[in-house]
């Protein structure tokens, strides 16, 4: 497949970057000439330096001969006239990152004048994001649905008190069906055998059934209460959007500003939020707001030194569930070591949400983790697909993938080796990149991934 990708900042590099792994045609444009020399030293993409929505630009690019165009710039105007133009020369797959909250109202209007097939908002995303940790009923670093909410993968770190440290894997038993389908350890993804140990400052993704995820006890420790309050720092575009979920959810809410003037149009917009001027540092401040009676507390400052500091200190004053909003790849492993619960980063949530896109039709939701480390994939196994009606141990997987779940109807599999994987049946894959592509294949039949 052709693709161009108008935009090489962090969401459209991890982009390219993905893609041209899985042999795409891939052409970056980029107005910043550095920015350009970069991606063409370190990714297999072509990169013209230029403005994306000028004709000319597009043109040298290969629109005319394109399959799909990704604009993900910071500049929404040029993310949609980019869209735009593509539409004018055939491309038959558009997609926009747009910011502005008062576009994406007008969203169905932006499809249909202006051709973007994909609207993707980075904001809103991690709002979700944030909002379905803060929700869960069990306190882990991540969890994704799929199969409609059937299979639940979380990341739990392994704490002092975790009862399986040092025992291998197949010595370990729940007593209800799960699966450890990896291990994030020293900044890599390992896909485990049974011989694997699980060791201190571990991160484990499991896959559990919806009716056991509840039930583990054992391992996510005693379940925390509903969440009833959650303090928000930060007027952010993603403060404001998860407030106004958290209200229509019915969870009282606080939002603490430190600009005045900011704090009058947060109240406006936010009318059953509790609007609080103060600088979220202080100490004082946050006791007197009462942060060690809450269930959930989010920093969702612009600054991300600020989203760690006070996100400690609201774990040392006692609230339950902490996430804070981190938006540098390499400060993420530190956050997560520190005692902050859960790391939103909204890049690669767009990422996700932009690939998942992408691949619609193969795939039907897909989720990067660990900055695109590692996909989460669920598939439909079509007919013709090379791994049906045969026991997995006889199907020759990638050692790169494992399969986490297999949903038939209503039932949930986890499987052993000599599950059978049938038609129509979808299918929970973790997988590192280097088996996308052949996974891809053998669940569709085709000889190439287009």
């Amino acid at each position: 497949m052709r693709i161009v990708i108008i935009g090489a900042g962090e969401v459209g590099y991890h982009i390219a970057k993905t893609l041209s792994l899985e042999n795409h045609e891939v052409t970056v444009v980029e107005r910043d000439e550095k920015t350009c020399q970069y991606v063409q030293s370190t990714l297999d993409v072509l990169t013209i330096s230029g403005n994306g929505a000028n004709i000319s630009t597009l043109k040298e690019a290969g629109i005319q001969d394109t399959d799909m165009i990704v604009a993900v710039t910071g500049i929404d105007e040029v993310n949609m006239v980019a869209c735009m133009t593509a539409r004018q020369f055939g491309v038959s797959k558009k997609i926009a990152r747009i910011r502005d909250v008062e576009y994406i109202k007008n969203s169905t209007l932006i499809k249909q004048q202006l051709g973007v097939d994909f609207v993707i908002n980075p904001e809103i995303a991690t709002s979700r994001e944030i909002v379905n940790l803060l929700e869960s009923p069990v306190n882990v670093a991540q969890i994704q649905n799929f199969a409609e909410g059937k299979v639940q993968i979380f990341e739990l770190k392994v704490k002092e008190d975790f009862p399986f440290i040092g025992r291998q894997l197949k010595d370990i038993n729940l007593g209800r069906p799960t699966l450890i389908v990896a291990i994030y350890r020293k900044g890599e993804i390992v896909i485990p055998s049974g011989e694997e140990k699980i060791l201190l400052e571990d991160n484990l993704y499991i896959v559990a059934g919806e009716e056991h995820f509840l039930k583990l006890d054992e391992i996510t420790g005693p379940h925390p209460v509903n969440i009833r309050n959650v303090m928000i720092l930060g007027g952010s575009n993603i403060g404001i959007q998860t407030a106004s979920i958290l209200s229509r959810h019915g969870i009282s809410t606080k939002l603490i500003e430190a600009n005045r003037e900011k704090c009058h149009i947060l109240a406006q917009k936010l009318p059953d939020t509790l609007v609080i001027n103060g600088d979220g540092t202080d100490v004082e401040i946050l006791k007197s707001e009462g942060i060690g009676a809450t269930d959930g507390f989010v920093a969702v400052t612009g600054d991300e030194e600020t989203n760690i500091l006070v996100s400690l200190l609201a774990k040392h004053l006692g609230s339950n569930k902490v996430i804070a909003k981190v938006d540098r790849s390499n400060y993420i492993p530190i956050v997560e070591k520190i005692g902050v619960d859960a790391v939103v980063d909204p890049r690669i949530i767009t990422t996700s949400s932009i690939l998942r896109f992408i691949r619609k039709g193969e795939v039907v939701s897909l989720t990067l983790l660990k900055e695109g480390k590692a996909e989460i994939m669920e598939l439909i196994a079509q007919p013709a697909s090379k791994i049906i009606n045969k026991p997995l141990r006889d199907a020759h997987l990638p050692k790169e993938c494992i399969i986490g779940a297999i949903v038939r109807g209503s039932q949930v599999i986890i499987p052993h080796g000599n599950d059978i994987i049938q038609p129509q049946d979808k299918v929970i894959v973790f997988t590192l990149p280097s088996s996308i592509k052949k996974i891809e294949r053998m669940f569709t039949g085709k000889q190439k991934v287009k």
